[in-house]
């Protein structure tokens, strides 16, 4: 289902492309076949007409339904999952040579040195975010939010909005997971909840995905978060 999901996820635009271009087509075909329909006069005629009608209206019932089921998995079945965190497993090297073992304040030494790695919230994010237009107003960048249920704060203020969506990620990782998405457009900000009870504590970027009304992507507003236990 998380494979179906995440396939689903990148080929979205794609997708409703490919749906759109073929409901225009069928809609054409409805309305050449029902013209056809009313204006024959044989009774043969009229019975292929009707049968090319019930075709067009069964193909474009189909894509319909299938962009239906696109927007409902990707907008509220993909938040739901739960989402995994894999933890690398050492690999036992056969061939590998023994290594002496090292003195205790060698490996205390190492240890310290090894805990000195960098923040996430002192790296570089996308610099997508316009004050009023696209941006994160809570959390904060690089703000601590307890495990559990996560009030998310932003703005989407676009003219010609097309739609937006908003995902979060761990650093390292191209995966991104969408947590809800939205059509409207709003000078004010918008208040969702984002539920990590079953996210490994740790840090973990947010970002805003906003396409304008000819899907033309935006700026990518991106934000950095660290989930803490209660």
């Amino acid at each position: 289902m998380k494979e179906l999901i995440a396939f689903l996820e990148k080929f979205e635009i794609w997708i409703y492309a490919m749906l759109g271009g073929v409901g225009l087509l069928y809609i054409r075909k409805v309305i050449v076949a029902w013209n056809e329909w009313r204006t024959s006069v044989f009774g043969m005629e009229r019975e292929a007409s009707q049968r090319r009608l019930g075709t067009a209206l069964s193909v474009l019932a189909l894509a319909a339904l299938l962009a239906l089921s696109e927007f409902v998995l990707i907008s509220f079945v993909s938040p739901a999952l739960p989402a995994t965190s894999l933890l690398p497993t050492p690999t036992l090297d056969l061939l590998a040579t023994a290594t002496p073992t090292l003195p205790s304040e060698a490996v205390a030494e190492g240890a310290a040195q090894a805990t000195l790695v960098p923040n996430m919230a002192n790296l570089p994010l996308t610099e997508g975010c316009q004050a009023g237009r696209i941006e994160w107003i809570e959390p904060l960048e690089g703000a601590e939010v307890l495990s559990g249920s996560v009030t998310l704060k932003f703005i989407v203020n676009l003219d010609n909005l097309g739609f937006y969506k908003y995902e979060y990620g761990q650093p390292g990782s191209d995966v991104w997971t969408t947590i809800a998405a939205g059509n409207q457009s709003s000078e004010t900000e918008q208040t969702a909840t984002w539920n990590t009870d079953q996210l490994v504590p740790g840090d973990y970027f947010l970002r805003l995905v906003v396409m304008d009304g000819q899907n033309n992507p935006q700026p990518v507003c991106v934000t950095s978060v660290r989930i803490v236990l209660p």
